[in-house]
């Protein structure tokens, strides 16, 4: 049944079902809680009404147990996200928001076998669900009351989990920086953040970094370095082409420190998720299929996970095969990495 997407005015048709757990630990009949988990800041702010709204008009009618909860902060979403697992309850944990909320819920919720985690895409970027193919049905809320789950990777990092992408460099920088510039009135999200490109180009480029693999050590200074599980982040940069959320293994590039000059027609590939195939930009590329690193940084240094924010001496990584029960709504499945199936 397709319903209303939250982003839409399409018509929908309600259905008196209850929805079933759909993995391999679900006990067999057992009726599911969809929990709805919403950042109203997400997006600017400007969704959450719409969102309630439609949950509200979607299930009120259907037998489906569901609760919707507004976060006051990032510790009060992993709070709230850890007492509903300490319920013991079979249930869906929707992050409602960016790829920030989605990974605030899977590091209170990840360790939860009974409760899946799923997403609500109203933030800014959504880098996650851009790694699925017909993308569109996670607007959908009766799609994602009929969904199932599925397992995925997830990247350690410390203590901390990433579902997406872990990077370091110029583009953690300016995410860094942007709060320089949140004071200065007037001066919105769009334009805080070319400031910041700004203000970051004409800094100091380049980190010195070590990084040890299974497969060896780099050491140098790089303008850029991710780790992925999945192949986009920074809303839309497509860093990792060969990256897949449920091979087991972690994609790892790192661009050298390269002039300012360089750096314009470097963007432009990395992008579009060419820079390994461009002989121009390829040649300052490390790309690396890993399972297991160490990074140490000479100094503390800006890392960014998700969109979130952290300053680590060092980071241990390591590849976390299925530690994500992530729910998946009708209709969706994984996109296969841009360079075919067979890559070793």
């Amino acid at each position: 049944m397709v319903g209303r997407s939250f982003a839409t005015s399409s018509n929908f048709v309600r259905r008196k079902e209850q929805t079933k757990l759909y993995s391999e630990t679900a006990s067999e009949g057992v009726t599911m809680k969809h929990i709805f988990i919403i950042n109203p800041v997400a997006g600017n702010g400007k969704l959450q009404e719409t969102l309630e709204k439609t949950i509200h008009l979607e299930l009120k009618d259907r037998k489906i147990d569901y609760e919707v909860y507004i976060t006051k902060s990032e510790a009060d979403t992993r709070n709230f996200t850890e007492l509903k697992c300490k319920e013991n309850v079979q249930a869906v944990l929707y992050a409602c928001g960016g790829d920030g909320t989605l990974h605030e819920v899977i590091n209170a919720a990840c360790s939860y076998k009974h409760v899946s985690i799923g997403v609500i895409p109203v933030g800014s970027g959504n880098d996650f669900i851009k790694n699925f193919k017909n993308n569109i049905n996670f607007n959908d809320i009766n799609l994602q009351t009929e969904g199932e789950n599925i397992e995925l990777d997830l990247i350690k990092v410390n203590n901390e989990y990433a579902a997406t992408v872990l990077n370091i460099g110029l583009d953690a920088d300016v995410a860094f920086n942007m709060n320089k510039f949140k004071k200065i009135p007037f001066i919105q999200g769009p334009t805080r953040y070319y400031l910041s490109i700004l203000y970051s180009l004409f800094n100091k480029l380049g980190k010195q970094i070590i990084v040890e693999t299974e497969n060896g050590v780099i050491n140098g200074s790089f303008l850029i370095g991710v780790v992925a599980n999945g192949q986009y982040y920074g809303s839309g940069y497509k860093c990792a082409p060969k990256a897949m959320l449920n091979d087991g293994i972690l994609d790892l590039c790192f661009v050298e420190n390269i002039s300012r000059l360089k750096i314009l027609s470097l963007i432009a590939s990395y992008k579009k998720g060419e820079h390994l195939e461009n002989p121009k930009i390829s040649k300052y590329v490390t790309y690396d299929k890993i399972k297991q690193a160490k990074i140490k940084f000479d100094e503390p240094t800006n890392v960014c996970m998700d969109g979130d924010k952290f300053i680590y001496n060092e980071v241990n990584i390591s590849a976390e095969k299925n530690a994500l029960n992530f729910w998946l709504p009708k209709g969706v499945q994984l996109q296969s990495q841009s360079f075919g199936d067979n890559y070793s």
